[in-house]
């Protein structure tokens, strides 16, 4: 079974350490294990771009949907037997001692699973992104068909992998605090925005990762939130790079949308 790992900073957030940052860690423990699929940071809230399309016109805004508690820091996939495992795997992860991390299952035929094999050792070639296909319950309209969109990125080469998420009612929220693990319920009916899938894609520009949102069936019965991958090297000394890092967290690194349109 796959999971998506969404790292936000959660209701009630606590001071990140980055002495105590122990990624490294985590990361050669699922290695090892052979469950970790793909996973990476993404660039802080300024630089997401997100995409809507009502009534034939492409509405682009800077920025994530969310409030900065519901942000999305980062994500991981992993392939494992249970859900119990996901949650395990989620509370050891650095971002559940600051933060929240939601597990969610994938909608996925069983026997297959969403990242094709071998692409975390595949070279990046352009730019990556993040792309979160939201549902929004305050637009109206119902998505199309979304099989002709991944059949022509498949064919273009644009669209790494992606899959359809389980409901948010079949979250769970990860905390862990004192060196407890805290499970959490989601909102039972949110009343906002919420992420119903995931697709990653490599392209050339910011702009052509636009023009493949505003296609998506969903940006016009939803919204479409584009997220540039921050890599992250989990050896590196992180209180050196949490000090270089400091501005990024403030300011939009991504062209800005009056240079697009």
């Amino acid at each position: 079974m796959d999971y998506l790992l969404l790292y936000s900073a959660g209701t009630d957030p606590q001071p990140y350490d980055p002495a105590e940052d122990n990624i490294a860690e985590w990361v050669d423990d699922i290695t090892a294990r052979g469950v970790y699929a793909f996973g990476e940071r993404l660039r802080p809230a300024p630089d997401a771009t997100t995409v809507r399309v009502r009534d034939g016109k492409t509405l682009i805004t800077e920025g994530p949907f969310t409030e900065a508690k519901e942000w999305i820091g980062g994500f991981d996939i992993v392939e494992v037997p249970d859900l119990d495992e996901a949650i395990g795997i989620a509370a050891r992860h650095p971002a559940a001692r600051s933060g929240t991390a939601e597990v969610r299952p994938f909608l996925h035929p069983d026997g297959t699973h969403v990242v094709p094999p071998g692409l975390m050792e595949q070279p990046t070639t352009g730019k990556r992104y993040l792309m979160l296909v939201c549902v929004d319950p305050a637009a109206t309209g119902t998505p199309g068909d979304v099989r002709p969109w991944v059949e022509e990125m498949d064919e273009r080469g644009v669209r790494l992998f992606g899959e359809q998420l389980s409901p948010p009612q079949d979250a769970t929220l990860v905390r862990s605090r004192g060196g407890r693990t805290l499970l959490d319920a989601p909102t039972e009916d949110p009343a906002g925005p919420w992420v119903a899938g995931i697709d990653l894609l490599q392209v050339s520009r910011l702009g052509e990762a636009i023009d493949i949102a505003a296609a998506h069936p969903m940006a016009s019965a939803g919204l479409i939130v584009l997220n540039p991958l921050w890599p992250l090297d989990p050896y590196e000394d992180h209180v050196a790079r949490a000090e270089r890092e400091e501005p990024d967290w403030k300011r939009r690194t991504e062209p800005a949308l009056g240079v697009l349109l």
